[in-house]
């Protein structure tokens, strides 16, 4: 199914704009629960992700909108699990509520995984903030492992200063490395 970000009776039309710039730049598909507004005063703040608010499912009720989804994780202040220390899923969906007030329990209930995001002292964040937080954090980012400082030193020693510090700087793979120097040395 892929993943989606479900909104449930968004309130101020600019944030769902941002997240709809969010889902372009993340993958996700937007959802949204009975918005409180009418969809184009969200396009000022959609920029180039437009398309996201056409494609956009809108649904009558929670349990409509995460029924065909594969996992769904909601966030609330201080429920749940820490935000780092929570592996997503394959396919994980997000779900956030109401500027004014969250997710209700109930709502909570329909998620796989309840996580919350450390503030601090202070504990809400605007939605899309939360949106941008959560998709970044439920985003694969394994990256291959960098050179280590054996690799660092055959640079240092085989190219000229500039050379090193431009290839040092972007931080080869090891694989990236072998074929770097491969063609260093013919």
């Amino acid at each position: 199914m892929g993943r989606s970000i479900v909104i449930v009776e968004p309130e101020i039309p600019e944030n769902t704009g941002f997240i709809a710039r969010l889902c372009a730049n993340f993958g996700y598909s937007l959802r949204l629960v009975k918005p409180e507004f009418n969809l184009s005063e969200a396009r000022n703040t959609a920029s180039g992700a437009q398309q996201k608010l056409r494609d956009a499912r809108i649904f009558d009720s929670v349990q409509e909108a995460v029924r065909d989804l594969d996992f769904v994780v909601g966030t609330k202040p201080d429920r749940g699990v820490e935000l780092e220390t929570f592996t997503p899923r394959e396919n994980t969906s997000i779900m956030l509520g109401r500027e004014s007030n969250g997710l209700s329990n109930d709502e909570l209930e329909l998620c796989d995984a309840v996580v919350h995001i450390e503030t601090g002292s202070y504990s809400s964040i605007n939605l899309s903030h939360s949106a941008s937080i959560l998709m970044y954090s439920m985003t694969d980012r394994e990256k291959p492992e960098g050179i280590n400082k054996e690799q660092k030193t055959m640079i240092s020693s085989e190219c000229s200063e500039v050379m090193a510090k431009l290839l040092l700087r972007s931080n080869p793979s090891t694989e990236e490395f072998d074929g770097l120097m491969s063609e260093i040395m013919d």
